[in-house]
């Protein structure tokens, strides 16, 4: 089924381009994003290089229409412009430095947006992305997965993650506020990310200790545990916001 909005429509927008592409001769829809094409819609035939890599993530496998959009974003600038930010039809939010992604998962758009944010060069990003229609649950492009967020759960975990961080004995880092996870992975491609490092010590007397921690901590241990890839993923830059800022001390924010 065609749509008639898409991430190449918002994002296309966003940068303040038009569609590009001759009237089309016949109704379809885009074979790369899915948008609805009607007779007279600015297209292109469907047309990619051996090179391409990204056929399984086709809107429309088959079509053999581009939408004048989708025209707009094929370029090597247009992908290396539109590999990392948040778009509206209005506005373009960086999202790739820490601080700028903590920001923007802190306050999401109150429209709908596409938010991207890529972990290889060149890829394709804004066609394939999902357009998010509530700021409460979102999804992020990171580089071939779609993450989901919850946005109430996310601020929490902020917060009950210092908790059972502090509890464990666990200390913050000069950028990072202390947190129970193993590791947190920006891009994530590191064995480990989202992973809680609560395994019980060897030392009987710490054994103990560390069991009536786990009972007391159940409820918090278990949110944590049940927390999204997409959530988890937004940890990494809502515990670190620090990142570019010399003089960030984690005990003044860390209460």
């Amino acid at each position: 089924m065609s749509l008639t909005i898409t991430s190449s429509v918002i994002v296309t927008q966003s940068r303040g381009e038009s569609p590009e592409g001759v009237a089309s001769k016949k109704e379809g829809c885009c074979a790369f994003c899915g948008l609805h094409i009607a007779v007279g819609d600015l297209s292109s035939p469907f047309s990619v290089s051996a090179a391409f890599m990204d056929d399984l993530s086709l809107a429309a496998r088959g079509s053999d229409l581009m939408c004048g959009y989708c025209a707009t974003l094929m370029s090597a600038t247009a992908l290396k412009e539109t590999g990392y930010g948040v778009f509206t039809k209005s506005a373009y939010i960086p999202f790739r430095k820490w601080l700028e992604i903590s920001s923007a998962l802190t306050n999401p758009p109150q429209e709908p947006f596409v938010a991207v944010y890529a972990t290889a060069n060149n890829q394709h990003m804004a066609w394939r992305a999902p357009v998010n229609f509530s700021p409460e649950l979102f999804y992020v492009r990171v580089g071939l997965r779609d993450v989901k967020i919850r946005h109430a759960i996310l601020m929490q975990a902020v917060e009950v993650s210092q908790q059972v961080g502090k509890a464990f004995g666990f200390e913050a880092t000069a950028k990072t506020l202390v947190h129970p996870f193993l590791r947190l992975s920006a891009d994530l491609k590191e064995i480990g990310h989202g992973t809680l490092r609560l395994n019980m010590p060897s030392d009987p007397a710490k054994a103990e200790i560390h069991a009536d921690l786990l009972k007391q901590f159940k409820n918090e241990i278990e949110f944590l545990r049940n927390l999204t890839l997409g959530e988890t993923w937004g940890l990494r830059f809502l515990l670190t916001p620090g990142a570019g800022i010399d003089d960030f001390t984690p005990a003044e924010t860390s209460d």
